[in-house]
């Protein structure tokens, strides 16, 4: 799957389409009927309505304003709204005003856009658009809904739409990411608070080494799903552990006031939806989003058939059900479904039979959670929630061998070796989560509980020696000579079905006093698979002197937890968390109203590192120690009323000892720049157009030796890949332009959205990925080239 997962080279008939589109007469624009927007107005500390808050809604075309006050509730309903595009100002005596520039009113359709102010006892800017909490870290970075569907480079993706985020690397057209030089199954993710690592399709378990470091390739999220986006690339708050890359918090959009119905199509494949009232109460709110993309017959269509068959399937429903004014019930369920097929046939269409693998994988994962939000008192909100997650996964690989079968031979011919390896991930976890927040004398208290039950049971079964002919110097061989490695069945089957309960507590008080908050938590936690009990104390400062700066540090102690693949390879993989302690020091500056630079040092001192020892074997330990240190700038403005801009630049130096005799080496994942610079311009109601320049240093590089004919006299010609040091060099580096245009309309009751998102336009080139052909001894690298995602959406509302 290392090949261009979506390759396209034929668009003609979109452009056909877009023609098509422009040449739409004009009276279509005329026949439009208005649509609404409601606004809810809420504290962020308490969750608590905010009445009389001021609003002024302006429309972007014609300059026109309304200027309005949200009711006891917290709610303000607008109607009869030309649709298009409006900016929204909130303002409350103690409270941070909110400035949106850019909310779009939907022909027939009221839109719910939710608000929440922070209590300040200073004079602020204006905020723009809607923060990350208030008492999160420095760093964190909230995406709205908009912000998400519409990215540059994002295309179908949300989790593709996070680039240019603070610490984030992401090199490709996939969904994957890194943070801050760790790897992107490092990330700690929840969706609506619910642990969720199961995100992103085709996450590899078998293939090449690019595959299965890779961390997947597309999210499970259809375009529109999410609401928003949460990030934070450390020092995060006690209420959150487990993973110590990053932490993402993704919400699942709840249904709007009035219904609408969606259909979406892709080039592989389409989506369908649901958004409005549910009909179980009055105020009740309903999602549903339901896609399926065939990528096999994608690829048919366009010639590119050695890639193989990828299909994947998505159900997400969410409803919101207020019982009344204090308790809210929720429900989210998920329902993802991938299967891949590589077979003989996609092996012959390969180049040079440059990939020879026989590939199948099959994953079902599932999530069901309930949640009861309630209003306490004046200030305090407790929130429960249930949840069962379940997960199976069945992996195979084999390989053809084309060169063993008579030249131009077709490929029913071609000997094949199916099914060499086999490995079941299945999971099951059951758990409950419960937290509490009230204001008190002294700031901010929260405190919360976590119950999980979570059963695993995992397999490999190896069917027979097999060579492999990538290798390290040092891993097991029973002649120094021999030039490659045997994986044997009595090395490497296992099996491990185990089920644990884990628990974990927390406590944590922001103080507030004056410009100065000081935050102290800990979390206690019992983890039943590594057998240990942990203590993360978490600390936080911020200091606001005046309205135009605000600095910040984080501190505190994080574990990672082994991954469940690891434990389960080998019976003396006794394996503990990793241990990561993090400091950051930063500052927030507003020069001018429209324009922000967020800067961030950090440093993070790594120990218990889970390292491998020998392939040959599956044997990993507890060896590996390190550091990161770095520093992140962001810088984010408006030129003009629909002219965005935005900078990054991220330093990074993360350096892991495995203990293997050579020192600190760079980390697997670890970029030493990554910088990106972007342009959003909203040029009218209908067009916007985007563009992204990202550059991004090589990733660490191998020191490896070729070997020649390593089979011997009588057998096939092979060569082999033997790693002499890793991680010593640096791949290329990289500069990649992407480039979205994004077309609206109404066509009398339905609305129309068309994007072409182009990653890579000019074709660059990246060593990133490469894959070593031993049947030619050559190392294959992924031929660049522009990658087009396009989308076509249809809403009908009523």
């Amino acid at each position: 799957m290392s090949r261009q997962f979506t390759k396209v080279s034929w668009l003609s008939l979109w452009a056909l389409l877009g023609m098509a589109l422009l040449g739409l007469p004009n009276f279509a624009s005329a026949a439009e009927a208005p649509g609404a927007l409601t606004l809810v107005v809420k504290n962020q500390n308490t969750d608590r309505p905010l009445a009389a808050v001021q609003v002024t809604l302006t429309e972007r075309e014609t300059n026109s304003s309304q200027a309005l006050e949200t009711d006891a509730q917290g709610r303000l309903v607008v109607e009869q709204l030309d649709p298009g595009l409006y900016s929204v100002n909130l303002t409350k005596n103690g409270f941070a005003s909110v400035y949106e520039p850019s909310l779009r009113v939907i022909t027939r359709k009221n839109s719910k856009i939710e608000f929440k102010l922070n209590e300040v006892q200073i004079e602020t800017l204006v905020v723009r658009g809607r923060q990350a909490d208030a008492f999160a870290a420095g760093s964190s970075t909230y995406l709205d809904r908009e912000a998400l569907r519409s990215a540059v480079g994002g295309g179908a993706d949300p989790l593709l739409s996070l680039d240019g985020l603070p610490g984030l690397a992401s090199a490709s057209e996939f969904a994957s990411f890194s943070v801050r030089g760790r790897g992107p199954r490092d990330n700690l993710i929840f969706v609506d608070d619910f642990p969720f690592d199961k995100a992103v399709h085709f996450d590899a378990t078998l293939g090449e080494e690019e595959d299965v470091g890779g961390g997947g390739r597309f999210s499970i999220f259809a375009p529109n799903v999410i609401s928003g986006a949460e990030f934070s690339p450390g020092g995060w708050e006690a209420a959150y552990g487990g993973r110590a890359a990053s932490l993402l918090k993704l919400e699942v959009a709840n249904g709007n006031p009035s219904p609408s119905a969606s259909l979406r199509l892709d080039l592989a494949g389409y989506e369908v939806g649901y958004d409005g009232p549910a009909g179980i109460t009055e105020d009740a709110t309903m999602l549903i989003s339901a896609r399926r993309l065939d990528f096999g017959a994608l690829f048919e269509t366009i010639e590119e058939l050695d890639i193989g068959e990828p299909v994947l399937r998505d159900v997400i429903i969410k409803s919101v059900i207020p019982i009344n004014q204090q308790h809210t019930f929720e429900i989210l369920l998920m329902d993802t479904h991938e299967d891949y097929r590589r077979n003989v046939t996609h092996v012959f269409e390969s180049p040079n039979f440059e990939d020879a693998a026989l590939q199948y994988s099959e994953q079902d994962s599932d999530l069901y959670g309930v949640t009861l939000r309630s209003l306490m008192g004046d200030t305090a909100v407790w929130t429960n929630k249930l949840y069962y997650r379940a997960s199976d996964k069945l992996s195979s690989e084999g390989e053809a061998f084309p060169d063993l079968a008579p030249e131009g031979a077709p490929a029913s011919e071609f000997p094949v070796r199916e099914n060499i390896i086999t490995i079941g991930e299945a999971e099951t976890e059951i758990g409950w989560r419960s937290d509490f927040e009230a204001m008190n004398k002294w700031g901010m208290f929260s405190a919360g509980i976590r119950l999980t039950q979570i059963e695993l049971d995992y397999s490999t079964v190896l069917d027979g020696d097999w060579i492999r002919f990538v290798y390290d110097d040092d891993d097991f061989r029973p002649d120094p000579q021999q030039r490659y490695i045997v994986l044997e069945p009595g090395n490497i089957n296992s099996a491990i079905r185990q089920k644990e309960t884990n628990y974990a507590g927390y406590v944590e008080q922001i103080f507030q006093h004056g410009d100065w908050d000081f935050g102290a938590g800990l979390r206690l936690e019992r983890d039943g698979f590594a057998d240990e009990s942990l203590a993360s104390p978490r600390f936080s400062v911020n200091w606001q002197p005046g309205s135009t700066i605000r600095y910040f540090a984080t501190a505190g102690l994080f574990h990672q937890s082994p991954r469940y693949l690891e434990l389960a390879a080998d019976s003396s993989n006794n394996l503990k968390n990793e241990k990561i302690s993090h400091g950051s020091v930063g500052f927030k500056y507003f020069p001018h109203s429209n324009w922000s630079v967020l800067t961030e040092a950090y440093y993070q001192n790594l120990d218990n590192l889970v390292v491998d020892l020998d392939r040959a074997r599956g044997t990993f330990a507890n060896l590996g120690d390190g550091s990161s240190y770095g520093v992140d700038i962001v810088v984010n403005g408006t030129l003009f009323e629909g002219l965005y801009a935005s900078a990054t630049y991220s330093y990074n130096d993360a350096v892991i000892d495995r203990k293997d005799g050579r020192g600190d080496v760079a980390a697997e994942f670890n970029r030493k720049h990554v910088a990106t610079l972007g342009l959003t311009w909203e040029i009218t109601n209908r067009w916007k157009v985007a563009g992204r320049y990202k550059y991004l240093s090589g990733r660490p590089d191998d020191s490896f030796i070729i070997h020649e004919d390593v089979l011997g006299p009588g057998q096939p010609l092979r060569y082999s890949k033997e790693i002499t040091e890793r991680n010593v060099g640096r791949k290329d580096s990289s500069g990649i332009v992407n480039v979205r245009v994004d077309y609206r309309r109404a066509l009398g009751p339905i609305d129309i959205t068309a994007f072409i998102d182009v990653i890579n336009v000019t074709a660059a080139s990246s060593g990133d990925e490469t894959e070593f052909d031993y049947r030619r001894g050559v190392l294959v690298e992924d031929s660049s080239e522009a990658e087009p995602l396009i989308g076509l959406r249809l809403d009908y509302a009523w």
